[in-house]
């Protein structure tokens, strides 16, 4: 039996620090691949790369918004837990908040700040831990859309409503974007899939219906005129991560959630 410790929750702390000063490899070779054509191009890309410079050297946030914290935990299938970890990791991520210097972007109802922490644990046959911790902006949260389509929908008419979620964002959540397509189970499910596929550290895009909805959707928002933060200059969608599983038969959920072009997200292996 594999036994969960509170020794876990440092590298977490330490991994939020580091997805929020590093940028993404996957996004940073897509981006530096396209040569500006004007100035004002030119000055995004130049600040850019002097962003991720600076962020490197000072230890400072690539952005000021540095996300709400969604942790998903992918346990054996025999674990114990003797301590509660969401409010360890909590305590742990505010104290490591103002250590870093990073803002405190969670508020509740009575205007105080103090970042939580949102923590998913399911099992699999794994025989340790794969911790992903995810930090993503207001911003690119503010364009999660969620449908309960007509269940005799095509493949196409599904990926029709991703793209027009695209159209729909404009330039709002700080693009280029990565998309996170969650279909099947419930509303809420459907949601949580949309999360997971966002991630890029789960299973993807590896069943036929969900290769197809990805190829359509890029297809679709290819020539989207929206580009690097609205400057119609690069590509809009980066990627399209899909997660499509069982569902009632009247029904067809789906979400599509969004993350900037930062895609701040890290994995440990414990």
């Amino acid at each position: 039996m594999k036994k969960i410790t509170k020794s876990i929750v440092d590298p977490i702390c330490q991994l939020y620090q580091d997805i929020n000063i590093n940028p993404s490899r996957f996004v940073l070779k897509r981006m530096l691949k396209e040569k500006p054509l004007n100035e004002t191009q030119k000055l995004f890309m130049d600040s850019f790369k002097e962003n991720i410079k600076l962020s490197k050297k000072n230890k400072t946030p690539l952005c000021q918004d540095t996300g709400h914290i969604t942790v998903f935990i992918e346990t054996p299938q025999k674990f114990s837990l003797d301590f509660n970890l969401e409010e360890e990791l909590n305590k742990r991520i505010n104290e490591k908040t103002e250590d870093f210097g990073f803002r405190y972007s969670i508020v509740d109802w009575k205007g105080r700040y103090n970042n939580n922490v949102s923590v998913y644990i399911f099992q699999s046959k794994r025989k340790n831990l794969k911790i992903v911790v995810m930090a993503k902006g207001g911003g690119s949260e503010n364009l999660t859309r969620m449908f309960t389509l007509n269940p005799s929908l095509s493949l196409d008419e599904i990926s029709e409503n991703v793209f027009k979620s695209v159209l729909e964002a404009k330039d709002r959540g700080c693009p280029p974007y990565i998309l996170g397509v969650g279909i099947g189970k419930s509303a809420l499910d459907s949601t949580f899939l949309s999360k997971k596929a966002l991630t890029g550290k789960f299973s993807y895009n590896r069943k036929l219906v969900e290769k197809r909805i990805r190829d359509l959707v890029l297809k679709k928002t290819k020539n989207i005129k929206i580009g690097y933060l609205g400057l119609n200059f690069g590509e809009t969608v980066l990627d399209c991560r899909v997660i499509v599983e069982e569902r009632h038969i009247a029904t067809l959920p789906l979400t599509v959630s969004f993350n900037c072009y930062q895609e701040r997200v890290g994995v440990l292996y414990l």
